[in-house]
């Protein structure tokens, strides 16, 4: 039974991945070969963008809100806050340095490609922090 696509989908999903249950994340809204891309990496398969979320999360914690949903037939965009922390200080974290006890707020832009009711492909954008 194909799901609807719609906010509570997304919910549903930013729900999984800010509670960093990558296996469940990729298993439930991705399909059987997708894409990941953002400014600094290419990934296809789903082990290797769970593998991927899980590796950069170990020592940041990050909690993505939508904001702006706007839903196609076959591409999801959305506008995103992003909340970036961590334990320990990251300066080469692939998104932007992270200073221990110092949260980074930052803009970001997804357009998730859809065949039915997976992800197909996600290309992930986001601007630099605001000072």
């Amino acid at each position: 039974m194909v799901r609807k696509v719609d906010q509570t989908y997304w919910q549903e999903y930013f729900k999984t991945y800010n509670a960093k249950r990558y296996d469940d994340l990729v298993n439930n809204f991705y399909a059987e070969h997708p894409t990941f891309q953002n400014p600094k990496y290419k990934l296809e398969g789903r082990r290797a963008i769970a593998d991927f979320f899980t590796q950069h999360h170990t020592d940041v914690d990050e909690t993505l809100t939508p904001i702006t949903v706007v839903i196609t037939p076959e591409v999801a965009a959305l506008e995103l806050d992003g909340v970036f922390s961590s334990e320990k200080d990251v300066p080469d974290y692939y998104v932007h340095p992270l200073t221990r006890g110092v949260e980074v707020k930052l803009g970001m832009a997804a357009f998730y490609h859809l065949k039915g009711d997976r992800i197909a492909h996600v290309r992930i954008y986001w601007l630099k922090p605001a000072t």
